[in-house]
């Protein structure tokens, strides 16, 4: 094995080993961090093509560099007239032909990697002060390396966009006044929002395991006073794995002296599968 070959597998590896328990933004970072010790760049950054006006400086070393503003057009014309493959500069081109002199000044030789991913592309550069030999073994490794990125900025930017979704949801039903529970099918997986928490006195809303909803709700069952109606119905629900229940009620007795309106209802996608509980107060 030669020494690129081991280094393009090293870099494999420890991105593969990456602490998932990490902030996901961190995961290019790292990533871009270890792709500059490895191959002993002297500074390396990514361009994010931001929209058709303007392209952004990221995970830059040196970091005086981060968040600047280029100009996208001709760095995109570069990508294209090349097919959108690997570009090494041996030596540099005259600054009239170099739509990166901005941030390569005073570097001998670099090299640029395009990453072509959706929704948004980007670019990575690297620049060595002294002159740098781009033989073929070289370039096997920053084709390997490529490919491994691509995926790491795609895996990224999925669980970027997933998080903020969820973050955008989990606002929308912790504002909810109704109470809701879920309780996923899988055996391991719950959650309630800030009303149902504060219902069943939990610790707080979000992810809960279903034993402890479980739990909770028979406590709450309990106080009620037609806890024997409840508990007939909710066998004959669980009976009927498919079966929904609406308008049915739970009384509570002094001190409560409250009504829930409660539904219970199936839950099946291709990625859940479960039940949701809805309890409304009803306004006597």
């Amino acid at each position: 094995m030669t020494s690129w070959e081991s280094k393009a597998l090293s870099f494999i590896n420890q991105t593969s080993r990456w602490d998932k328990d990490k902030h996901i933004a961190s995961f290019l970072a790292f990533s871009i961090d270890l792709l500059k010790t490895l191959l002993q760049a002297n500074i390396i950054l990514q361009i994010a093509f931001e929209d058709e006006a303007t392209a952004k400086i990221k995970n830059a070393t040196p970091s005086y560099l981060e968040d600047m503003v280029l100009n996208p057009e001709p760095i995109k014309k570069l990508i294209y007239s090349n097919g959108f493959k690997t570009i090494y500069w041996q030596t540099m081109p005259p600054d009239n032909q170099n739509v990166l002199r901005e941030v390569l000044q005073a570097f001998s030789s670099a090299a640029l990697i395009p990453l072509y991913t959706e929704p948004a592309s980007s670019l990575i550069l690297l620049g060595w002060s002294e002159p740098k030999t781009f033989n073929n073994s070289f370039q096997e490794c920053m084709e390997t390396i490529r490919l491994r990125l691509k995926e790491i900025i795609t895996y990224t930017q999925q669980h970027v966009h997933y998080q903020r979704v969820a973050a955008r949801f989990s606002a929308i039903m912790h504002t909810i006044p109704h109470a809701l529970i879920f309780i996923n099918n899988d055996g391991y997986s719950g959650w309630v929002n800030h009303a149902a928490a504060e219902m069943l006195n939990l610790s707080g809303p979000g992810e809960q395991l279903p034993a402890i909803l479980s739990d909770a709700m028979m406590q709450l069952r309990n106080k009620t006073s037609n806890a024997s109606e409840i508990y007939q119905e909710a066998m004959r629900l669980f009976s009927s794995p498919n079966k929904a229940i609406t308008d049915w009620e739970w009384i509570f007795p002094a001190p409560e002296e409250k009504t829930y309106l409660v539904q219970c209802l199936p839950v099946s996608t291709q990625q859940v599968s479960g039940r949701l509980w809805i309890f409304e107060e009803k306004k006597l």
